[in-house]
């Protein structure tokens, strides 16, 4: 147990400290804003001429949002490639039907339109989406998926499994 003399001590020291750390704060504080004024007195009396692109910094985010804007916005939906034949979204669902009756499970996941366009040919014949699938068990199948302009018709290759 302490005396009354050893908690009076104790307490006049962390006293004491705090008073100093406040008045250090103070000393920094009041240096800092000798030196702001300082910047300004300078720049009053030594006036620099601004560089040239300066003026224009005020642009930068407005030209951030609307870069973000023209880059992120989707594709109008009215447009639907139908080159080969067959419009893109159409090719895409029946490959999707005849691959899905062709394996014959449930819950498979092909890939996003996006994706899926960039895996997609045409020619004046016809197209063809080589793609791939994933089902449930994380197992893949690469397939090729062709339109025949001629009758109409779907074919599909399965090309092999990946197993995970």
């Amino acid at each position: 147990m302490l005396s009354d003399e050893e908690m009076r001590r104790i307490e006049e020291e962390e006293l004491a400290a705090a008073r100093a750390g406040q008045e250090q704060e103070e000393r920094a504080r009041h240096q800092l804003a000798l030196h702001a004024y300082r910047e300004e007195v300078r720049a009053v009396l030594h006036p620099q001429k601004a560089p040239w692109w300066r003026p224009a910094l005020w642009l930068l985010p407005l030209l951030a949002v609307l870069a973000g804007v023209l880059l992120l916005r989707p594709a109008p939906a009215g447009r639907d490639d139908t080159s080969g034949g067959i419009a893109t979204s159409a090719l895409l669902d029946r490959c999707r039907e005849e691959v899905g009756a062709r394996l014959g499970q449930p819950g498979l996941r092909f890939p996003d339109p996006r994706e899926a366009a960039g895996q997609i040919s045409a020619n004046a014949d016809g197209k063809r989406w080589d793609g791939w699938v994933a089902t449930p068990g994380n197992s893949r199948t690469d397939f090729s998926c062709s339109f025949t302009v001629a009758d109409q018709s779907v074919q599909v290759e399965l090309i092999q499994e990946e197993k995970p």
